[in-house]
């Protein structure tokens, strides 16, 4: 039986890079392969048992016939070690945050998540780590076109899965829905914009009877950020659902009208875009229609006047709200629209392109 290695540095953090290699281990265990997932020092001390499980859990992986295993690498391990351990697996799947080593495994595959503007490849070590790599693979075309120039070597997009066929529309209630973590630190989600947006278009009548849901990820640290959206939206119709469950917010995609979504308003910086976007193909499987801006990951999901509207100005943002509220043939059509062309992001697509992958080796 063939092995694989995947190591994600940032395992325990539960995010959009995260599910994408926790499904590529799910890919190919379904393909008879033995799958080992590696834990540095930092990522053993957090748990293989609890790791295993919450991976399963929240990203409704079946993760059973995968091992977490300590292996010797990231932070305190030896090139030696590292090496010699590597070279027991025939591929290696490793989501670099910028750092790279020289693999040993048979076939080795670098994932990368967001833009990384950093130059690996500079002097000879660098160039020699980066060569014993056969293949990178993006989230999408914009993390690629920010990071290509710096990482020279074969690459191709492969989009991150999306559970698509688990969210269906339902019975459709005045909702504008904006899915992303209420990240206090960075503010990135941008919930402060539409909660203003949407109190000017409240205040004026153009949103009688709609609600604004909000809702994402929260840590203890974010509240401090939580309490202040909370402060703005003061006396209107806007709900927050910090850290909720999933099939609550399948329900919410399901009954949503409308999808908002503004990170990377105003940012000139790459880093700070929507790298791709889950959340909008999510809505979108849910018949919400998708208003969103104009930036990042988020124009290749969403076709400006065919599956949804893409904005650049907090003008155009409340032009193309108000047009969806007042005509609902229009609505019907963008969300039938949207709801066909997520299906090329879903999990089974995804699954086809790992597996073609492994094909040849």
């Amino acid at each position: 039986m063939s092995k694989a290695a995947i190591y994600s540095p940032y395992l325990d953090t539960f995010g959009g890079g995260e599910k994408y290699m926790m499904t590529i281990a799910e890919v190919l265990a379904g393909e008879s392969l033995e799958v080992d997932v590696l834990l540095d020092n930092h990522l053993k001390s957090v748990g293989a048992d609890y790791l295993k499980s919450e991976l399963s859990k929240r990203f409704a992986l079946n993760l059973d016939r995968i091992s977490f295993i300590k292996a010797p690498v990231g932070k305190g391990s030896t090139s030696f070690m590292r090496s010699f351990f590597l070279s027991n697996y025939d591929i290696l799947f490793y989501l670099t945050d910028g750092s790279v080593f020289y693999p040993t495994s048979k076939k080795n595959i670098l994932h990368i998540q967001s833009p990384l503007i950093g130059q690996p490849a500079k002097g000879i070590w660098g160039r020699l780590k980066l060569k014993g790599w056969d293949l990178i693979i993006y989230n999408s075309d914009f993390t690629k076109k920010y990071s290509e120039k710096n990482w020279p070597m074969k690459s191709e997009v492969i989009y991150p899965p999306v559970d698509v066929s688990k969210i269906k529309p339902l019975a459709k209630k005045k909702y504008i829905l904006s899915v992303g973590r209420f990240f206090g630190y960075l503010k990135s989600k941008k919930h402060e914009v539409l909660i203003k947006v949407f109190r000017e278009l409240y205040e004026a009548g153009q949103l009688k009877d709609w609600k604004l849901i909000l809702a994402g990820a929260a840590s203890e640290g974010d509240k401090p950020y939580l309490d202040e959206l909370k402060k703005l939206s003061q006396g209107l119709p806007i709900n927050f659902y910090p850290n909720i469950e999933y099939d609550d917010l399948i329900e919410l995609y399901g009954q949503s009208i409308l999808y908002w979504h503004a990170a990377g308003f105003g940012d000139k910086d790459p880093t700070k875009m929507e790298h791709f976007g889950i959340s909008t193909v999510e809505a979108m499987a849910g018949g919400c229609v998708p208003v969103v801006v104009a930036s990042g990951g988020q124009t290749e999901i969403v076709e400006n006047g065919q599956t949804g509207f893409l904005w650049n100005s907090i003008t155009e943002l409340k032009k193309y709200t108000i047009l969806l509220t007042k005509d609902q043939k229009l609505v019907d059509k963008l969300s039938s629209a949207a709801l066909f062309a997520c299906r090329k992001f879903s999990k089974l697509k995804f699954k086809e392109r790992i597996k073609n992958l492994l094909k040849g080796h």
